[in-house]
């Protein structure tokens, strides 16, 4: 183990740099001065975040996102926390079915999952609205919130519920008033992390968008297709801050929570 030491710090430092090294870089470029976003940059200044804030349809394209995706994290949350009580709490004819359909989008590519539901959309008259939009991000947030509140279901002592029962509350009551305030850490970390999916997602959502729908990543997305200028590092360098925050504050709180959630899922 000692003679290893070395070299396992010289791969985890590796792997640290080579994980951190783009978002480095998009730091450092969102302060370039140069007026075409040179490399390396000649000067800093805050150029790139006046413009910024100056560019239309920025500010709709975060306010939907944001929408979307508290919209959709909550959805995913109670349809999440349901299906895991079903797939941790009972045995039932084609529960491994149940689980794998509903662990399905994480295999899918989310490109298929885009034009399926592009085309089951137009067909049904919803394009260009925003709740067939909520659903899509539902669908691919789903397996998350399973996830994270099956990993919290099957380390909580169920005695207490059991408790609630002999005591003559019912099963709804007795999971409402004995288990749900146990799951408050990962209910609340099951709905950030969906969150920061829903807002973060691209990949089928150019497929449904309406030319006058954007999200904010798919905002970014046309924006560097049309130029080639540090705006968008500027736009990431904030979103960077306000996730690591984010990332923080769960963390002084709920401390693992996500990652023992996520590892949870599979002792189902």
């Amino acid at each position: 183990m000692t003679r290893n030491r070395p070299f396992t710090i010289t791969v985890l430092t590796l792997g640290l740099v080579f994980l951190a090294a783009p978002l480095v870089f998009v730091v450092i470029n969102s302060f370039n001065d140069s007026s075409y976003g040179a490399w390396p940059p000649p000067g800093f200044g805050l150029r790139w975040y006046r413009r910024l804030f100056e560019q239309d349809g920025l500010l709709p394209a975060a306010l939907a996102s944001l929408w979307i995706a508290a919209l959709a994290a909550a959805i995913a949350l109670a349809v999440g926390t349901a299906a895991a009580v079903s797939l941790t709490r009972f045995r039932y004819p084609g529960r491994g079915l149940v689980d794998a359909l509903l662990m399905a989008p994480l295999i899918v590519p989310k490109v298929a999952i885009g034009l399926g539901a592009f085309i089951l959309i137009l067909k049904a008259g919803g394009y260009g609205q925003m709740f067939p939009l909520v659903g899509l991000h539902v669908i691919l947030l789903i397996p998350f919130a399973i996830n994270i509140i099956g990993g919290a279901l099957v380390r909580i002592p169920r005695v207490y519920e059991q408790a609630a029962r002999d005591l003559g509350a019912g099963p709804v009551r007795a999971f409402v008033l004995a288990t749900l305030p146990q799951l408050r850490t990962s209910l609340g970390a099951a709905f950030a992390l969906c969150f920061m999916i829903s807002f973060d997602e691209v990949d089928a959502t150019v497929f449904v968008v309406a030319p006058n729908q954007d999200t904010l990543p798919v905002w970014m997305y046309q924006y560097m297709q049309q130029y080639q200028d540090p705006t968008v590092a500027a736009l990431s360098t904030i979103l960077i801050a306000l996730s690591t925050l984010l990332v923080v504050v769960l963390v002084s709180r709920a401390r693992t929570t996500i990652v023992a959630g996520l590892g949870g899922g599979a002792a189902r």
